[in-house]
């Protein structure tokens, strides 16, 4: 793995290469037959791999997709390897064995940049010595494969590993390397849409704020953040804060009654109830109309349900099944948002604010009286799915509703384009803010014909979590000695400052903060000129619903979008036989439930507002999978008002 290319040529391409942005330069890989020969180019797109003969021609090329690519380090390994044999040469192949070695057993690629020596080696010339000078640049890519034809797409971590040996000293060849990772860097940033780019001329560092629930799902938030998430937000150098939930509505207080400036974006580690909880305290603000369109919304799927990370992944064709909190932490760090419709709901003695669904009657039932079998798991639902079946309950009441615009459109002034994300920084290099958008189909993957050049080590982001040395980081050095078993990730700032403010929170929550309601109030009759229209009756269900999916395997509303001003009401009338019934339950996992043609027993109704009045005095609703207390409600659409994170 030594190098044979005049280092002359560096300078010229170097002041050519910054000017544009672009980079290129020649690389090889040594093997057990033999070297081969790599043309690597840097631009718009991507690196560009191509492997070339020794008569200079290609003979295969791969590309590996900006999009792919989260980020890149340069550094020196910390341990090198004295020479196994003294006498070895500098050209020859290396042992396998040796730190550099890639998963196939081949040296990664290595700049070639000053003359061939076919002498013996002396133990500071060798690239794997003690005295190794060299320079290296790792890049960082989650590239999508497939292991044979009948498995699908999934994201592999992908490591491109670039050695730099032009000059006599590591200073020298770190410039070189820098060179590389800055011009990456700016592509990137090309890419990422400026969420992490310094909106104010002070440059402050704008960050990540990570809400965590550590009983979601199985338990196992905390744990699966700091393995599967950390790691890639390091890699991609994004700045967070982590904060724990200690109790219920611990987000609603903290999101309604905190400064967000420091924040570009808010992401949440557990299920969707602590996104319902983000959703209802930043609407619960007084400056809401202000804050909420700057700051973008994700989520690290660790609950038992999942439907908006579900109904995000499908929504851009990005596998979810293989490696889901890897998908939504990928998408974290995209720089990309869009636009989500937002449901006000009006109580009786209070409003709350939905992104996902409204329920009343058989899947409520479900998804609440379910929680005594929670030890199961997402397997709770199918099981009690099947006792509710057999004991099926009716519920009398009455639902009106104004139907939409019967359009498929987008709503004028939303539609399905991505939003810039506001805020942060991550190179002091102001971007372009109208860089051009790059379209790659997503069924495009990297084959394992470059592996040769490309290393898969996945114990090289071991060297790079040491770098986070907050109080609020979930790598930490200063947290990790903490005991696990209350809350430890917390601010700075005074406790009973927060304290103070989140009692001033619930007074607050009793004011009708937020956009104002265009509906008449709850106790009011509706209007006979505006279109309602009524279903009154038995009903085994109403479901209102507006993403795709309300868990993993429960593909709801297939035509819903996140911003199309529309709530998909599907009704239920009691009467149904039972093995319809099961159909019913059983098509939604593959969303062919829903009929083509609404029947005596089956409705699907698109909707901007509907009323819900139940005439019996018991019974379960839910709002988002959260149970609220029985009785009438109103809803309405509020189309685009919050910004989630997307896949690129």
């Amino acid at each position: 793995m030594n190098e044979s290319h005049d280092k002359t040529n560096s300078p010229s391409r170097a002041s050519s290469a910054e000017e544009g942005h672009d980079v290129s330069d020649t690389f090889y890989t040594s093997q057990r037959k033999g070297s081969h020969v790599f043309r690597v180019r840097l631009d718009a797109t991507g690196f560009t791999l191509q492997r070339e003969s020794p008569g200079g021609t290609v003979i295969k090329e791969q590309h590996v997709r900006i999009g792919d690519i989260v980020g890149g380090r340069c550094m020196r390994p910390k341990k090198t390897r004295r020479l196994a044999m003294s006498g070895a040469c500098a050209c020859s192949s290396g042992n396998p064995n040796s730190p550099a070695v890639s998963a196939s057993g081949d040296r990664p690629a290595a700049a070639i940049n000053t003359p061939s020596k076919c002498s013996t080696a002396s133990k500071e010339d060798h690239p794997l010595s003690d005295g190794d000078v060299s320079a290296y640049l790792y890049v960082f890519a989650y590239v999508l494969k497939k292991r044979s034809l009948r498995t699908e797409l999934h994201r592999e971590r992908t490591v491109l590993t670039l050695r730099f040996r032009s000059f006599d000293t590591f200073e020298d060849n770190m410039r070189e390397a820098d060179r590389w990772y800055r011009a990456l860097r700016w592509q990137l940033h090309r890419t990422l849409e400026d969420i992490f780019v310094a909106p104010t001329a002070d440059e402050r560092r704008r960050r990540v704020l990570v809400l965590l629930n550590p009983k979601s799902g199985s338990g196992r938030a905390r744990e699966v953040f700091n393995m599967h998430v950390t790691p890639v937000l390091n890699e991609a150098e994004v700045p967070y804060d982590l904060y724990v939930t200690k109790h219920s509505d611990f987000a609603i207080e903290f999101m309604s009654t905190r400064c967000l400036d420091a924040w570009c974006c808010v992401v949440a580690v557990g299920g969707d109830g602590l996104f319902h909880e983000i959703i209802n305290g930043l609407l619960q603000r007084e400056d809401w109309a202000h804050v909420l369109p700057g700051l973008a919304l994700g989520i690290i799927p660790c609950g038992s349900g999942n439907g908006l990370a579900r109904s995000i992944a499908h929504g851009y064709n990005e596998p979810y099944f293989s490696k889901p909190v890897l998908g939504a932490a990928l998408t974290v760090i995209s720089g990309r948002s869009s636009p989500m419709d937002v449901v006000r709901v009006q109580l009786q003695q209070r409003s709350v604010y939905s992104f996902l669904s409204i329920g009343w009657g058989l899947i409520s039932d479900v998804d609440i009286e379910s929680e005594r079998i929670r030890m199961l798991g997402y397997q709770r639902f199918t099981v009690w799915t099947l006792y509710r079946l057999v004991n099926l309950r009716t519920y009398n009441g009455r639902i009106s509703y104004l139907l939409t615009e019967q359009d498929d459109s987008p709503v004028p002034g939303y539609g399905n384009q991505q939003h810039r994300m506001q805020g942060s920084r991550s190179c002091n290099t102001h971007i372009d803010k109208l860089a051009p958008s790059l379209h790659h189909s997503s069924t495009e993957y990297l084959p394992q014909e470059f592996a040769d050049v490309i290393s898969l080590e996945t114990s090289i982001n071991q060297s790079f979590r040491s770098r986070c040395d907050s109080w609020l980081s979930g790598g930490s050095r200063r947290s990790f000695y903490y005991s696990i078993s209350e809350s430890i990730y917390h601010s700075l700032a005074d406790e009973s400052e927060f304290a103070g403010q989140a009692a001033a929170a619930l007074e607050n929550r009793q004011q009708n903060f937020g956009p104002t309601s265009e509906l008449p109030d709850l106790d009011e009759p509706l209007p006979e000129d505006q279109g309602w229209q009524v279903e009154e009756g038995e009903f085994i269900m109403m479901h209102a619903v507006y993403q795709t999916h309300l868990g993993i395997d429960c593909h709801f509303a297939p035509k819903a979008q996140m911003n199309d001003g529309t709530i998909f009401l599907i009704l239920i009338r009691g009467g149904i036989s039972r093995p319809h019934l099961l159909s019913f339950l059983y098509n939604m996992s593959s969303g062919t439930h829903l009929p083509e043609v609404n029947n005596e027993y089956v409705k699907v109704l698109k909707v901007r507002a509907f009323r819900l009045e139940p005439h019996d005095n018991q019974g379960i609703i839910t709002v988002d999978g959260e149970r609220v207390e029985f009785g009438p409600l109103q809803a309405e659409v509020l189309p685009g008002i919050a910004r989630v994170m997307v896949p690129k």
